[in-house]
């Protein structure tokens, strides 16, 4: 801590320093700003460690003495605050020739000034500001001098010679009233030919006689540079003439300078747009200087706001009695993080110092980001008494840098991710496929015929349509993908986490049609496909350079194939797709079209061979693929959500044959009908059943619904309220394809289903893989203990038949009892049977 003058009354001062006096001098004393302060009689009372390292003047030198001239100048004057004490303000301009009073002596004075810094054996130009303290009589106390050294931004005269011939702006060196010097870009504004027809002018020489407020050229220019001179300062319209003849109206600056002792006036001109910039940035200025600049705060020992200025009541919005003894938490927004305020304690606690960046809320609730430099003040016994902090608003740096930042990761006409962007991005989104073992696709997406309408109707036109093309792109993908513009009119999407290609041609096919669709630009109806080549990882490349080729030589070859298409860079896997799409469309007419129909496949009793019921099985006869399986059709259903209502056709046409073969006399036979998870989802299945059931004469016991052991499990809660609906009804439930999915048997016991069906997958190997064996005898353990009847599918041969019925398992189903036939073919072969083998 900084040396001081104890605060105490002595022998030869009668009138006791009050205690604002003793505050404000500890203030000063933890103060980062050079500082000292002086008692009515001249004495230095406080010269803190800032001001120690400013000058090289150590405090045990000057406290207590008039001396501190010795610190800034080789032969004794008066500093500011001795013209402030002696009551001398009228005499500031006589030693501070850039200086400015404030209307009112309590707001204090501000100079600058060149001071020669004896102990240092330099001169540094400083910025000097003094305010007095009074006490409650308005009695002055002292006088509080603070000092900013500001040489750096004085131009010595070399670093004024290389910014003056390098500033785009005209300027000028006035001597004796007279142009001495000027550099090029006055010169080409003047439109003369050399520096030498206008060096030695003076200033009305290059003017039209009278300027536009009626005074003359010669005697205005006069009091403009006097007034330069006076106040170091002076900014002011003028009209220049060219060399032409014509006229123009600049912005002068004159701003006295020192070149090598001499005293010099620095001209520079500007145009009308670069005055009104200046002059809204000198008011910034000014504001900020009548606020005292920085928002500052003071709290007791115990954090509780004590004080706080009015640049921090314009900050925040509160005004300084809805602050005063509360927390400055009272201010946060919470998003600074945890860590930040952490480390602020213990930095406040171990240095007693902190500065960072701090997230707070002002009063009408606006979030807002503000540097801030917070100081511990302690006692002279060093026991903490306050804190002290200082805030600057940052918020329009930080926006600066997030549009930088944005700028330069974005299309600037689309906001898509650019191709700098993309490199990195997509490196990325590989790991990621790499790490969870997925697949990624590169769509590189080119316009056909954009050229032409760029070039015929103009790049607006173009530029708007581009925009709405990059929306379109966005529309078609998740947030988790990437779409970014290369440049041009060619589009770069990546599909991250793909399971396989076909989800990628998916994509293709979905962004075809939003890019095919007309466009509206300004009244006008536009037209453009795309050309898509899809290149994947890890198939057709494992980097960033190798899948961005491949996509785009698989572009080139989707236009040799007439545009508006998507190829693979694999033959193969564009051929696959294509056959994907075709089936997709010919799917959609197909159930209107009649081309769905049923086969039957018998369950067998394992000891009789009676037939005990018929699984109802979809086919699509395809006009021209012929039988497609169901393999094949079956996950494009559920993809596109045409599985429901094929769903519904199924129940319906299995009950309608149902009724059929009891109308014919054939067995009373169950007759079990597959649900998709997407049927057991609908809130309309079990009005489905019900109205079949009651359509065709279904009684209990006669229709089994089964679903798929994953289907159940999606949401056991839901399923088992939908199963205990179809069960009310007298249809009976089976899990099908039991031991492939990843049921819970705790959930698996509340279900209230009768049957299971061992999948096939378990059964084709029973006679000679010993894992199959113990699976499928464990399941049919599993039943006879839950209760549950088991029908095994899949059986082929006899030894598989004895293995299964030797373990109890009572229903059969598979190649070796029959395939799968249309109800014609089953409904002549029990007609032809001896009575009762159906039984």
């Amino acid at each position: 801590m900084a040396s001081a003058v104890p605060l105490r009354k002595r022998d030869d001062d009668k009138t006791p320093i009050d205690r604002d006096l003793r505050f404000t001098t500890e203030v000063v004393q933890q103060l980062v700003v050079p500082t000292f302060v002086l008692d009515a009689r001249h004495r230095v009372i406080v010269w803190n460690k800032a001001c120690e390292r400013l000058t090289g003047m150590p405090a045990a030198q000057v406290l207590g003495t008039a001396d501190h001239w010795r610190a800034f100048y080789a032969s004794e004057r008066p500093c500011l605050a001795d013209l402030m004490i002696d009551g001398r303000l009228h005499e500031v301009g006589d030693y501070y020739p850039i200086h400015h009073r404030s209307p009112e002596l309590e707001f204090g004075v501000h100079t600058e000034n060149w001071c020669v810094m004896p102990l240092r054996g330099a001169q540094l130009y400083l910025e000097i500001d003094a305010g007095p303290i009074r006490d409650a009589g308005g009695n002055l106390l002292a006088v509080v001098e603070t000092l900013r050294d500001m040489t750096q931004r004085q131009s010595a005269e070399s670093r004024l010679r290389t910014m003056f011939e390098a500033s785009p702006d005209p300027v000028w060196i006035i001597e004796d009233d007279h142009f001495v010097e000027c550099n090029d870009a006055a010169v080409n504004m003047l439109g003369y030919a050399s520096r030498d027809e206008i060096l030695n002018a003076h200033p009305s020489q290059l003017s039209p006689p009278v300027q536009p407020d009626g005074e003359d050229s010669f005697g205005k220019a006069e009091r403009m540079m006097a007034l330069a001179r006076e106040k170091g300062l002076h900014r002011f319209e003028w009209v220049h003439a060219r060399a032409d003849g014509s006229h123009f109206t600049a912005e002068v600056t004159l701003s006295v300078i020192d070149l090598a002792g001499r005293q010099a006036i620095y001209c520079a001109w500007r145009d009308i747009s670069d005055r009104k910039r200046a002059e809204e940035a000198l008011r910034l200025y000014a504001k900020a200087f009548e606020h005292s600049g920085e928002a500052i705060m003071i709290t007791d020992r115990d954090n509780r706001i004590v004080a706080v200025n009015a640049a921090l009541a314009r900050d925040t919005g509160y005004a300084a009695e809805e602050l005063l003894g509360k927390d400055p938490r009272v201010l946060a927004s919470h998003q600074t993080p945890r860590e930040t305020y952490q480390a602020m304690w213990a930095a406040l606690n171990e240095s007693g110092y902190w500065q960072g960046e701090l997230w707070d809320l002002r009063k009408d609730g606006v979030s807002y980001p503000k540097w801030a430099a917070i100081s511990a003040i302690h006692d002279e016994q060093g026991a903490l008494t306050n804190y002290i902090a200082s805030f600057t608003d940052i918020s329009e740096r930080k926006a600066a840098e997030a549009r930088i930042d944005h700028l330069a990761h974005h299309d600037a006409l689309t906001g898509l991710v650019n191709r700098y962007n993309l490199e990195s991005r997509l490196a990325q989104s590989l790991l990621a496929a790499r790490r969870e073992v997925r697949q990624l696709a590169v769509m590189f997406i080119d316009l056909d015929r954009f050229k032409v309408i760029n070039d015929t109707l103009g790049h607006h036109t173009g530029d708007r349509m581009l925009v709405e093309v990059a929306r379109r792109l966005g529309d078609c993908v998740r947030e988790s993908d990437i779409v970014a513009r290369l440049g041009g009119d060619e589009f770069v999407v990546v599909l991250t986490s793909l399971a396989c290609d076909m989800d990628a041609a998916l994509v293709a096919a979905k962004i075809l049609v939003a890019l095919s669709s007309p466009y509206t630009v300004d009244g006008k109806i536009l037209h453009s496909t795309p050309s898509i080549g899809i290149s994947m990882f890890p198939t057709n490349g494992e980097d960033s350079e190798t899948l961005m080729k491949n996509a785009d030589a698989a572009m080139y070859f989707a236009k040799a194939k007439g545009r508006n298409n998507f190829q693979f860079f694999s033959p193969a896997m564009t051929a696959a797709a294509t056959e994907r799409m075709e089936l997709e469309r010919d799917l959609r007419g197909a159930l209107a079209a009649g081309q769905y129909e049923l086969h039957y496949q018998p369950q067998v009793c394992a000891k009789s061979g009676a037939v005990r019921g018929v699984e109802a099985l979809i086919r699509w006869r395809h006009p021209e693929r012929g039988l497609v399986p169901p393999l094949t059709f079956i996950p494009i259903a559920e993809e596109t959500g045409a599985i429901e209502a094929i769903g519904a056709w199924v129940l319906e046409e299995a009950c309608r044959q149902k009724a059929a073969w009891r109308a014919a006399g054939m067995p009373a036979l169950r007759i079990a009908v597959n649900l998709s998870a997407q049927q057991l989802r609908s809130s309309t299945l079990v009005a489905q059943v019900r109205a079949a059931m009651e359509a065709y004469g279904i009684g209990p016991g006669e229709l089994e619904l089964e679903i798929t052991e994953s289907a159940a499990m999606e949401d056991p809660e839901r399923a088992i309220g939908r199963l205990e609906a179809l069960r009310g009804l007298g249809v009976e439930l089976a899990i099908d394809d039991f031991g492939t999915g990843y049921s819970s048997l705790a959930y698996l016991k509340m279900l209230p289903i009768d049957t299971l069906k061992l999948d096939r997958a378990f059964v084709r190997d029973i006679e000679t893989d010993e894992n199959d064996a113990a699976i499928s005898a464990a399941t049919l353990a599993l039943a006879r203990n839950l209760g549950l009847k088991v029908v095994a599918e899949g059986v082929e041969n006899e030894a598989q038949r004895e293995f299964l019925s030797r373990h109890g398992c009572e229903l059969l189903q598979g190649y070796l009892f029959g395939r799968p036939e249309p109800a014609a073919v089953w409904t002549e072969r029990w007609q032809a049977a001896a009575p009762g083998t159906a039984g």
